[in-house]
């Protein structure tokens, strides 16, 4: 499924090739704070990653990238906006950090994806950041976007203004306070997003989990999708106008906390052994009924049977289409889903929520 591929960003944190670094500098004694910084656009892409490592990036207000570690041995910068004209300040800069014991001559190889080291970094507020780490956490705040991955470690990241793609395998994922197009994944941890807005009509929101619970508080945007195959789904807080909301979960159960004066079209599947527990005053519609089935057609005359063939002579049967043999199937033995669909309406229906519950209960409560 496209919502477990929790890795699916990492890939956005490519190896990119491009200019030598911007100053040689010599590689730092043990406990020794290393600082570089770099003038750039206001609307510099910046990446960064580490094998092992806590990662922090901070917006301010400056047109400036600034890097500070204790464990690294080395930090360059590297210009790959590939411009004709290299007096501007750079669109896009990878930040190259090494291993203590990295000697000058063995920069040459690009290792710096493999370091072992904490970074702090300041970029400006409206610089889009990709930052990836193995083993480690990763926290963001005060950026126009963000692209993060971490294998084994948590990712925070608040005020975010246009973008955000995060995905962790064995670790949990928040968002707050942002805004713009959305997408989150985890396979062993939950997601968190409050106070989420949109930055244009077209964002949407995506988040899914394989072995987490989902929460959602204040999602403003209008298209909202969230999936989990082994969590609690809850959401809460007002639904947008014209909204369109697509809830799945496989065992758990999902809540949704909606206004008193929330207005909705529900469309569910839920299974047969798990009920729609709601606060609110549901409209049910009957299911279409089927269409009737057509006129039978007047029998035709019974046509002349065809003289025998002589003994001893067989003739062979004509062939007007394929023939087909018999297909047998075999009882499975997996146990099956059992689905009812269920349709209603709660005021005059400005949202619409679809929901497919398969192992747990829906319920619509009133906040």
């Amino acid at each position: 499924m496209k919502l477990f591929a929790v890795c699916a960003v990492a890939a956005l944190i490519v190896s990119l090739a491009g200019s030598s670094s911007a100053h040689e500098e010599k590689s730092a004694q043990p406990g020794e704070k290393i600082e570089k910084s770099l003038a750039v656009d206001a609307e510099v892409t910046v990446t960064l990653c580490v094998a092992s490592g806590t990662l922090k990036v901070h917006g301010w207000d400056k047109n400036e990238v600034r890097v500070r570690s204790t464990d690294a041995g080395q930090i360059e910068f590297r210009r790959i906006d590939r411009t004709k004209d290299t007096t501007k300040p750079p669109m896009r800069v990878d930040v190259m950090v090494f291993d203590k014991a990295v000697t000058p001559t063995t920069t040459r190889v690009r290792l710096d994806c493999q370091a072992l080291a904490s970074i702090e970094m300041d970029v400006p507020a409206g610089a889009t950041v990709q930052v990836q780490t193995r083993d480690g956490d990763i926290m963001i705040a005060g950026v126009a976007g963000a692209y993060a991955g971490s294998q084994n470690g948590d990712i925070t990241i608040e005020r975010a203004t246009k973008l955000v793609e995060a995905g962790s395998v064995g670790g949990s994922i928040s968002l707050r306070n942002s805004s713009g197009r959305v997408n989150l994944s985890s396979a062993g941890g939950g997601v968190e997003a409050i106070n989420v807005r949109p930055a244009s009509d077209e964002d949407t929101f995506e988040v899914g989990t394989v072995s987490g619970d989902i929460q959602l508080d204040h999602v403003s945007v209008a298209k909202v999708t969230a999936k989990t195959v082994n969590g609690t789904l809850v959401m809460s807080g007002p639904l947008a106008k014209k909204g369109i909301y697509g809830i799945s979960n496989v065992t758990g159960d999902t809540v949704l906390a909606l206004p008193s004066d929330a207005s909705f079209q529900l469309n569910a599947k839920v299974s047969e052994k798990h009920d729609i527990v709601s606060d609110f005053n549901l409209k049910y519609i009957n299911e279409p009924a089927a269409p009737p089935a057509p006129a039978a057609k007047p029998k035709a005359a019974p046509e002349s049977t065809p003289p025998k063939p002589p003994a001893g002579k067989v003739q062979p049967m004509p062939r007007t289409g394929p023939i087909v043999a018999p297909i047998v199937v075999e009882k499975s033995n997996l146990p099956a889903y059992v689905l009812r669909r269920v349709t209603a309406i709660c005021g005059t229906g400005d949202a619409t929520i679809s929901v497919a519950s398969f192992g747990g209960t829906v319920r619509l409560k009133k906040i």
